[in-house]
């Protein structure tokens, strides 16, 4: 389901903006307020959506809006390759076994908008099952759509929409991939996808809802002394519900049907009352004060309830609400409600509008939407319909509202909004108890949006159907729009045919086309095409009127001389008859771009004028594009490989087949052409990837994407070392100003990649770029013996499986003798001891109950032969382990080596490490082309290099972290899984310099889920490298405590009264690493984690002038505070109970300031302490009884270095109950050294705890305690 919006701009927050979130209110009693920030440097958690495939895509962003991304394949998924697009601002992650059906049709591609899932709530925080729309009413697509939707969540219920010969479904998280297997199965190949008989699924978006000056603003009170107030009219309102206790409705609803499944039609929201009362409201609760009667305040209104008590609600349960609305007699139906995203007129909804309406003659009035301010073409479905009349919004001046949706239509660059009407501002029925809008009083409430602006139109609809009770939906539609009036400074798409004047729609004598869509049109000839504009006049006299054209692109450019004329400068309408006007194009003059403007007509004396909207739309010349993909071995395959170019993504108008090639119908121009495939050889998977970046079409043509001609992307690294986790690459390409990202991503199979070689590009900004993470090699196996050569078979670890030679960290390993020890099922260990045993594992049976026997047995390991030649399996280092060594090998591999133990004597060696004493991450770039040789040689030429130590807290061996990047035109940057690292361990790291971004997180220890963004940990701020640039980088390293870093992106400062304190919790001894204590929602372990350990706590407690005044949970609060200068003091205490962080347990900070009113924002004179202690990888000083401490004391950055700064340093080695003050020496430039001595009566290895205090010539005074700073050892 897209979601459906109310279409009301709402004061109160009913259109939060994506990613908002609510400041959530502090402790505190009286005095100043405090709010919790939002401002995070980990990254927040945006959420996590579930594809139809089953896949889960993870989206968070940092505090300074960018994204990072991950992919979980579904079960039994991890062989399929993802590919991902950034294109506008919006991210799709499309699995390759779906990528077909798209381009087929069969898929909707909302399906796979990342973005879109979120902004709906279709997250796994909010939903548990994915709504879809199945559409196949006849045939074989009928019995398809019959077996997918017996799939459907148990309990929930399958809708039939007989409109679009289709039913609406609910799949359970947990079942999407099976539903997905049926539906490739019902689907079948490319070529028969394309078949009428297979079925096409749409995400079931979700749909959210977008009096008194306004109503004569359109004219209305003139149409009701003439007799007309809707009477004997039926006009349908599709909402909330409404509350027909309300006295303006009371009386007025005939009929209600709820369809959102709540507990009935009344209106616990308040926008169905709202929209109800400005259509037909009686007025009767204004008593002359606010509100008034609706437009047509004697219509017959239906209610149907297709929206919850929230406000949203599904298109499924709209279409049935249309369907219902139309069956029901209603002559005019208000809709305003959309989807959040631009449609172009073929989404379910639209499809329903136009069958409805030409089916049973029903006008829908919808609602623009409230999108404007994203920019051009951003009109909603339905809204989008051809056959819809959609009204956009203006303000009482009749200015365009800048939330209105502005058109053209996306795809066609159609006119829409066809109209605009009141919507701001518009007072008008309040339901009981609801708080939308800005209340007026206890009947009344203001709201403003192309809500409000679609029921003023749908009054004077049914006004105008009162008058002309035969006239068609079509009639009515081009009366109103031919009728309105234009506002100058509004563009044609910005407002259509203009603000509706129903007067003159209804006592008017004339009306005329309402809108025209000339074309499409290819430059370079063709036949001139003429449309007829009809002229009614219901008048009792003959009407002349002249014609005048205007048509001009947005840049003002007009057609050229005679590329469009009309037949005649005038025309006469007979009395009570029509008259017609050829408007003829030659495309032989017409130059290429859209035009809009109007057709007038207007009386010589000026009382009659009306006019039809004209778009003209003029194409290159269109050519046929034949696409033949070829495979490694030269044979044609059936594939659709994806078209890009600068009006986005085209389909194939033919598919293909194995045997004929794919052809598409494209605009003369530049497009970009791109393939991808996965080949399993037998030692892993390799990855090809053809491009054709500059394909310039300017007749009909042929191309191959041929994957012989792909070269290795050659990684070659100082040391050996192995791709391992997620291999990943994307190219990007910009022409014109448009861009796109597309990016491939394989999981830890994924061994080689291939791209194939391109000439370099001249017509705007291309790149191909793979992201490469290596290390020493987990486990090398090598078998030798049995009268054979050597074979080097892929082999894995079992996820808890000990190592071979754990302690080692140059892969020492192990040298076994290999015997056959039968099926895992009923396993033979005689004659295994001290051996390594071979299995079968056909049942698949328990690897730890095995692995605990053959231990029993004396085995010294095991080799499972896997069921499939793909054996992939993901160790980790955490946890109990098993018995004994556990490998797994794929069928073919074991099969080798079964018959090789079978001739002889068989002897495997294992070597291999989990401690890499190095890492290479990899950003290999090729800029405007691709060579003919891909090879990048890590060197200090084009890397950094970082010694990297992640500290030992004391309690966990290992640590969790994750490095991202980032190209300079990315917008999300993709995981490459949760790596694992030893702690009280220093690795050499290689980073590729240049302008790829990285950022760094690491966790202090290790979590259970791998496959998303970490965001509990500290993080460094996002950076650049140098080529040859060497740097040391701690992580974890002592002093842990509340620090601002240096490098902030988000300072503490005062903003005129607010107090915006933006400290993280945790800081270590690099400076920029930082960590708060509240990190996201989730449980302890998990990548979610909301804390370190359950039972952690951070308080912040604020005094102003010695008196305390607000609290709040932790760093990051803003604290509203009176005017004035005065004295501060912050407290700031934190408390770590994790029996995997015994250092920094427990810290107390207060700072002393002082701060007055300001007008701009500025950095609080918050003094930091920054520590240099000589500790180890395992954070203790080995220095004997006595050790140096070094200290410097700084502010924030921006401000003035403190003046005349002194410290004092105490130590305790007792946790606090006695202290000793330490030697301090100044060093100069605020840095000093204190020296600690160990008391006499501490033997052995004791916890150091400081408390530090610093004060400046300024007043300003920082204290700081930190239990268990560090370790000295006796």
């Amino acid at each position: 389901m897209r979601r459906i919006r109310l279409l009301a701009a709402i004061s109160t927050g009913l259109a939060l903006a994506a990613g908002a979130v609510a400041p959530v209110a502090a402790r505190g009693g009286t005095g100043p307020t405090a709010t919790a920030a939002a401002d995070v440097p980990a990254p927040k958690s945006l959420g996590t959506v579930r594809l139809i495939t089953g896949d889960r895509v993870t989206v968070a962003a940092d505090s300074e809006g960018r994204r990072t991304a991950s992919v979980t394949p579904g079960p039994g998924r991890r062989h399929i390759l993802f590919r991902t697009y950034e294109q506008d601002g919006r991210l799709t992650v499309l699995p390759s076994d779906a990528g077909d059906l798209v381009s087929a049709g069969r898929l909707d591609r909302g399906l796979f908008d990342v973005g879109a899932l979120l902004a709906q709530r279709y997250d796994e925080a909010h939903s548990d099952a994915l709504p879809l729309i199945v559409a196949g009413a006849e045939g074989a697509a009928g019995s398809a759509v019959r077996r997918l939707t017996s799939l459907a969540e148990d309990g929930s219920p399958v809708r039939r929409l007989d409109s679009i010969g289709a039913r609406s479904v609910r799949v359970a998280e947990d079942d999407l991939g099976r539903f997905w297997k049926q539906l490739a199965t019902e689907a079948g190949t490319v070529s028969t996808a394309r078949a009428a008989d297979a079925p096409r699924v749409w995400l079931d978006g979700r749909v959210n809802a977008t009096l008194d000056r306004s109503v004569p603003q359109i004219g209305a009170p003139a149409v009701w002394q003439a007799g007309q107030r809707g009477e004997s009219v039926k006009v349908a309102v599709l909402d909330t519900g409404a509350d027909q206790s309300h006295p303006d409705l009371a009386g007025r609803i005939s009929e209600a049907k709820d369809f959102s499944g709540s507990s009935g039609t009344g209106d616990a929201f308040g926008h169905g009352t709202h929209v109800a009362s400005i259509v037909g409201g009686s007025g009767a609760a204004s008593a002359g004060g606010k509100g008034g009667k609706g437009v047509a305040p004697g219509a017959d209104l239906l209610v149907g309830k297709v929206l919850g008590d929230d406000g949203y609600g599904s298109e499924s349960q709209v279409i049935a609400g249309m369907e219902w609305a139309a069956a029901s007699g209603a002559k005019v139906v208000n809709m305003s409600l959309g989807s959040d995203s631009p449609s172009d007129g073929t989404d379910p909804m639209s499809l329903a509008l136009n069958e409805l309406t030409e089916r049973t003659g029903t006008l829908f009035v919808v609602a623009a939407g409230n999108s404007g301010e994203q920019g051009m073409s951003t009109i909603g479905s339905p809204g989008a319909a051809d056959a819809a009349l959609t009204v956009g919004a203006v303000d009482r001046a009749g200015a365009l509202a800048p939330f209105s949706s502005r058109g053209p239509r996306s795809g066609d660059d159609a006119v829409k909004p066809d109209v605009t009407a009141p919507g701001v501002g518009i007072v008008a029925a309040r339901a009981a108890g609801t708080t939308m809008g800005d209340p007026v009083d206890a009947q009344h409430v203001a709201a403003s949006g192309t809500s409000m602006a679609a029921p003023h139109v749908a009054g004077a609809a049914a006004l105008l159907a009162q008058r002309h009770p035969y006239w068609s939906a079509a009639q009515l539609k081009d009366a109103l729009v031919s009728t309105a009036r234009t506002a100058a400074g509004q563009e044609v798409t910005e407002q259509g045919g203009g603000l509706i004047d129903v007067a003159a729609a209804a006592l008017g004598p004339v009306t005329a086309t309402g809108t025209v869509a000339l074309g499409p049109f290819q430059t370079g000839g063709g036949e001139p095409r003429t449309t007829k504009l009809t002229y009614t006049n219901t008048s009792g006299a003959d009407v002349t009127l002249a014609l005048g054209l205007r048509l001009a692109t947005a840049g003002g450019r007009t057609p050229s001389e005679g590329a469009v004329k009309l037949g005649s400068g005038s025309v006469r309408v007979p009395a009570g008859a029509t008259a017609e006007v050829p408007l003829t194009v030659d495309p032989g003059r017409v130059e290429r771009g859209d035009y809009y403007g109007y057709v007038t007509a207007a009386s010589a004396d000026g009382k009659v004028t009306v006019h039809t909207t004209v778009s003209l739309a003029v194409q290159g010349p269109v050519h046929r594009l034949t696409v033949r993909t070829v495979d490694l071995k030269g044979k044609q395959i059936e594939a659709l490989p994806t078209i890009w170019g600068t009006d986005g993504f085209v389909g194939y108008t033919d598919p293909g087949s194995a045997t004929e090639p794919a052809v598409a119908e494209v605009e003369e121009g530049t497009y970009q052409l791109d393939h991808s495939s996965l080949d399993t050889v037998s030692d892993g998977q390799e990855l090809r990837h053809v491009v054709l970046p500059e394909v310039k079409v300017t007749k009909d043509m042929s191309v191959t994407l041929d994957e012989r001609r792909t070269t290795l992307v050659d990684i070659r690294t100082p040391r050996p070392a192995e791709q391992r986790g997620i291999l990943s690459y994307q190219t990007y390409r910009k022409i014109d100003g448009h861009s796109l990202i597309q990016g491939t991503m394989y999981f830890d199979l994924g061994k080689r990649l291939y791209v194939s070689p391109t000439s370099a590009v001249t017509d705007g900004t291309f790149e191909f770029a793979s992201r490469w993470q290596l290390v020493a090699p987990l486990l090398d196996m090598a078998v030798s013996g049995g009268k054979g050569a050597e074979e080097t078979p892929d082999a894995y670890y079992m996820p808890s499986s000990p190592l071979f030679d754990e302690k080692a960290t140059a892969g020492k390993g192990a040298r076994l003798t290999a015997v056959a020890a039968g099926d895992a099922a009923a396993p033979v260990f005689a004659g295994a001891r001290g051996k390594l045993a071979v299995l079968t594992n056909e049942q698949n049976v328990n690897e730890r109950e095995l692995a605990e026997k053959a231990a029993a047995a004396g085995v010294r390991g095991i080799v499972l032969v896997h069921f499939s030649d793909i054996a992939w399996t993901r160790w980790h280092p955490e946890g109990d382990r098993w018995g004994v060594p556990t490998v797994r090998i794929g069928a073919k591999a074991g099969a080798a080596l079964l018959k090789r133990i079978g001739k002889g004597r068989t002897t495997v060696d294992f070597t291999g490490t989990a401690r890499s004493p190095y890492l290479y991450d990899v950003m290999q770039v090729s800029s405007q082309r691709v060579p003919e040789k891909v090879v990048h040689t890590v060197s200090e030429r084009n890397s950094a290099v970082v010694t990297a130590r992640y500290a030992d807290n004391g309690g966990a061996r290992w640590a969790a972290e994750q490095r991202f990047a980032r190209r300079p035109y990315q917008d999300t940057a993709w995981l490459q899984y949760t790596r694992y690292v030893p702690t009280g361990f220093d690795r050499t790291e290689y980073v590729s310099s240049g302008d790829t971004q990285w950022k760094h997180f690491v966790h202090h220890e290790t979590t259970f889920d791998v496959d998303t963004p970490l965001v509990v940990g500290m993080a460094d701020a996002a950076r650049t490298y140098r080529a040859g640039e060497r740097t040391a980088d701690t992580w974890q390293g002592a002093v842990v405590r509340p620090s601002i870093p240096r490098g902030t992106t988000a300072p503490s400062v005062r903003s005129g009264d607010v107090l915006s304190l933006r400290i993280p919790e945790f800081t270590d001894s690099q400076a920029g690493h930082r960590s708060r204590l509240l990190e996201g929602g989730g449980g302890i372990g998990t990548s979610g984690g909301a804390k370190a350990a359950q039972g952690d706590s951070a308080a912040a407690v604020l005094y102003r002038d010695g008196r305390q005044v607000a609290e709040a949970d932790g760093g990051y609060a803003d604290f509203e505070v009176p005017s004035g200068a005065a004295d501060y003091r912050l407290d700031l205490t934190t408390s770590r109970v994790s029996g995997e962080w015994v250092y920094g347990t427990g810290t107390e900070t207060s700072w002393s300031f002082r701060s007055g009113t300001t007008g701009a924002a500025t950095a609080l004179p918050l003094l930091q302490l920054d520590y240099d202690v000589p500790v180890d990888a395992y954070n203790a000083v080995r220095s004997g009884r006595t050790h140096s401490v070094g200290l410097s004391v700084r502010a924030q950055d921006g401000l003035a270095v403190p003046r005349g700064v002194s410290v004092q340093v105490e130590a305790s080695y007792d946790g606090g109950a006695s202290w000793s003050r330490a030697t301090v020496k100044d060093r100069g430039h605020n840095t000093f050294e204190a020296t600690v001595k160990k008391p006499s009566r501490v033997r052995g290895d004791a916890y150091v705890t400081l408390r530090v205090t610093a004060r400046d010539a300024a007043g300003g005074s920082v204290r700081q305690t930190v239990q268990r700073a560090y370790l000295h050892r006796g």
